[in-house]
């Protein structure tokens, strides 16, 4: 899936898994000592704002609701979150949180991972028949 050269003996499914599995520090490890695959950088990007997420939840779910049954069944809602995401980064697929994904793309690719999305939605937004593709028009012509 990536393209980057990859040396470790580690498989890149097992490595992306490991950074949500190690709250905080598994994101932090891998964030600073992989610098090239993409993947990775994702992972590790998502996870530390993951488990920043679930502190924060924590501590606002435990001090508000009174309801243990309430608090538990969005605990096992947090488990079954995090279940998923482990075993997306397993699958080495690229799955964006809500609400994070946009953060995560612009820590762990920089500044210009928007450029391409952009580029997209205008292709998408143009209709396709005012510009013919050059190729397209060249067989056409050799074909009659």
């Amino acid at each position: 899936m990536d393209n980057n050269k990859d040396s470790s003996p580690i498989p890149l499914g097992i490595r992306c898994l490991l950074t949500y599995l190690i709250p905080f520090f598994g994101g932090l490890v891998f964030l600073f000592i992989e610098r090239e695959n993409r993947l990775i950088r994702f992972h590790a990007v998502q996870s530390i704002l993951f488990w920043i997420f679930f502190s924060i939840y924590g501590v606002i779910i435990n001090s508000v609701i009174q309801f243990a049954f309430l608090r538990h069944l969005l605990q096992l809602l947090f488990l079954a979150v995090w279940v998923f995401v482990m075993y997306q980064a397993l699958k080495e697929r690229m799955y964006e949180l809500p609400l994070v994904g946009d953060i995560v793309k612009q820590q762990a690719f920089g500044s210009n991972w928007n450029k391409g999305k952009e580029k997209k939605e205008k292709d998408k937004s143009s209709p396709r028949h005012e510009k013919a593709d050059p190729e397209e028009s060249t067989e056409s012509e050799t074909e009659g």
